[in-house]
């Protein structure tokens, strides 16, 4: 920053991809920020959902990851996250999250912070052992009521007993119409998030770190 102005990534110059450069600009960096899509859980398995085949039946994720989704067809929904939670019983974290929640120990001793942004809901992060960490999209193991909005941890598997055994990706399985009475209550998952707004918050941290210079990638000085 200078004076009043926030310079923004446009007004920076280009990152420098030498290596040896990163290596000297990340020694000296004290708030370091990682920034994590589905490529970091990709290599532990997770579908992303993303590209050629990247569809839960015939839907694709954003398609079903809304509010307004789950206000159209709550069995629909709760059946794609209840396959999901279920997958993520089989997997753990890979290398790339390890590294990560080692970087963070280590730093942490030198008096240095690093702060994990994810757009990731499976929590592999944090099962790695990282602790600072923002989730975007909330987690697949999240509840929030859509009465009075309380935030819980839910890991009941399955979450209520109309799911079990549903959520086949298959385009050829048939949706479940299990009755609302029969599906968990006044609730959905934090990971309901709008696209949209999601973006444009995804964004903001992205420029707001920039600005504050704690990207550890060189020439942001």
């Amino acid at each position: 920053m200078s004076g009043n102005v926030i310079h923004t990534p446009s007004d920076m110059k280009a990152p420098s991809s030498s290596m040896p450069q990163f290596r000297e600009d990340f020694a000296k960096a004290k708030h370091i920020v990682v920034l994590t899509g589905a490529g970091v859980s990709a290599e532990s398995g997770v579908p992303t959902f993303r590209g050629a085949g990247g569809y839960w039946r015939k839907w694709q994720a954003q398609q079903l990851a809304t509010p307004e989704a789950f206000e159209d067809n709550p069995s629909l929904v709760w059946e794609f996250y209840h396959y999901r939670r279920e997958v993520m019983g089989t997997k753990d974290p890979n290398k790339a999250h390890i590294a990560i929640s080692e970087c963070e120990k280590r730093l942490k001793s030198q008096g240095r912070r690093v702060v994990v942004i994810t757009q990731n809901i499976d929590e592999l992060h944090k099962r790695a052992g990282s602790e600072n960490i923002l989730e975007l999209h909330g987690s697949l193991f999240k509840t929030r009521c859509t009465k009075c909005e309380e935030v819980i941890e839910n890991r009941l598997s399955p979450i209520c007993p109309a799911l079990a055994d549903k959520g086949e990706p298959d385009p050829k399985a048939k949706d479940a119409k299990i009755p609302v009475d029969q599906l968990p209550r006044y609730v959905y998952l934090t990971s309901y998030f709008d696209s949209k707004l999601s973006f444009i918050l995804s964004n903001f941290i992205t420029e707001i770190s920039f600005a504050l210079g704690i990207f550890a990638t060189p020439n942001q000085n």
